[in-house]
C-alpha cells in the first residue's frame, strides 16, 4: 500500500524527497515525479513531506497531526555553546510544586528525539508530588541497605537527606520493551531532550541513577512506578525549581580524542 501521494501540478520535481529517504523508498518516474517504490518499507519519518518546498506530498501513515513550523536560523553558535556548557546538575530544589502542564510540555518537546528507525518505542512515567517522590526513595533504600552503598550514603538517609531523589517535586522516568535493542540508546537522548528544554525555562535537573539502576531490579519499586510488564527503566530526571543558581562554568578534564 502507498502512502505518498504527490500532487503533480505543484511538484517541481527537484528530487529532494527521494534524497533525504533514509528507507530509499521513494524513486524518480518516467514522468520525473517522485513515487514509492512497492516493496519499500516505510519508517514514517516524514521527512520526505517535510523537505518539500512546494507542499507537493502528503502521506497517510503518519499521525494525524499539523507539521510545525521548522526553525529557519539556529541560535547563534554562541548562545548555543554557553548554553550547553553552563548546564550543571541541580541536587538541591525549592519546595514548590511543578505544574502539570510545564511538564506536558518538555514531555511534547522529548517525544520529539531522535530514536533507533523512527521506532518511537518510548514509554513515560510521571511522578508529581514530593511525597509520591520520596515514597519511591524509601522504596529504593529498602533495595539498596542489601548492596554495598556505603556507611557515608546510609548515614545520610538516617539524618534525613535523600541522596535518592534529593527532595525533588517531580521524577520522569523512560522506559522500553525489554526486547528492544536501542531502548538504552533512545531514552538517554529523549531525556537529554527532555533536560535541556527544562534548562531553557529556567528549571533544575538530575539524573536519577540510584533509581534508575535499582527500577531495572526491584520488583516493588517497578510497581511502585506502575512500570508495565516487559519493559525495563533506562534512566530517569529529578525535575523542580532551582534553589541555587551558578555564576561559573567548573573546568573539565582535558579532551581525550583519537583522530583517524
Amino acid at each position: 500500500m502507498s502512502h505518498i501521494t504527490v500532487n503533480t501540478n505543484l511538484c517541481v520535481k527537484d528530487g529532494a524527497c527521494v534524497e533525504v529517504c533514509p528507507s530509499g523508498i521513494l524513486t524518480i518516474n518516467e514522468e520525473g515525479f517522485p513515487e514509492e517504490v512497492p516493496s519499500g518499507s516505510c519508517i514514517l519519518c516524514g521527512h520526505c513531506v517535510a523537505v518539500c518546498e512546494c507542499n507537493a506530498l502528503t502521506h497517510s501513515g503518519l499521525p494525524k497531526e499539523p507539521f510545525l513550523p521548522a526553525l529557519k536560523e539556529p541560535p547563534g553558535q554562541e548562545v548555543i555553546d554557553s548554553f550547553l556548557i553552563s548546564r550543571r546538575s541541580v541536587r538541591e530544589f525549592e519546595d514548590r510544586p511543578i505544574a502539570k502542564v510545564t511538564v506536558e510540555m518538555l514531555l511534547d518537546v522529548a517525544r520529539r528525539a531522535p530514536t533507533a528507525s523512527n521506532s518511537q518505542k518510548l514509554h513515560w512515567i510521571v511522578v508529581n508530588g514530593k511525597t509520591k517522590v520520596h515514597a519511591l526513595s524509601v522504596e529504593a533504600i529498602n533495595c539498596l541497605r542489601t548492596w554495598d552503598i556505603g556507611q557515608t550514603r546510609l548515614g545520610q538517609w538516617k539524618k534525613g537527606y535523600d541522596f535518592v531523589l534529593r527532595g525533588a517535586p517531580v521524577v520522569i522516568v523512560a522506559c522500553t520493551p525489554e526486547d528492544y535493542g536501542w531502548g538504552k540508546q533512545d531514552c538517554a537522548i529523549a531525556l537529554t531532550f527532555l533536560e535541556l528544554a527544562a534548562e531553557a525555562r529556567g528549571l533544575g535537573v538530575c539524573w536519577a541513577g540510584f533509581m534508575t539502576r535499582v527500577a531495572r531490579v526491584h520488583a516493588a519499586l517497578r510497581k511502585a512506578l506502575a512500570v508495565p510488564e516487559g519493559y525495563v527503566v533506562h534512566g530517569g530526571l529529578m525535575l523542580g525549581e532551582r534553589k541555587y543558581s551558578y555564576r561559573l562554568v567548573p573546568p573539565r578534564k582535558p579532551l581525550s580524542v583519537h583522530w583517524v
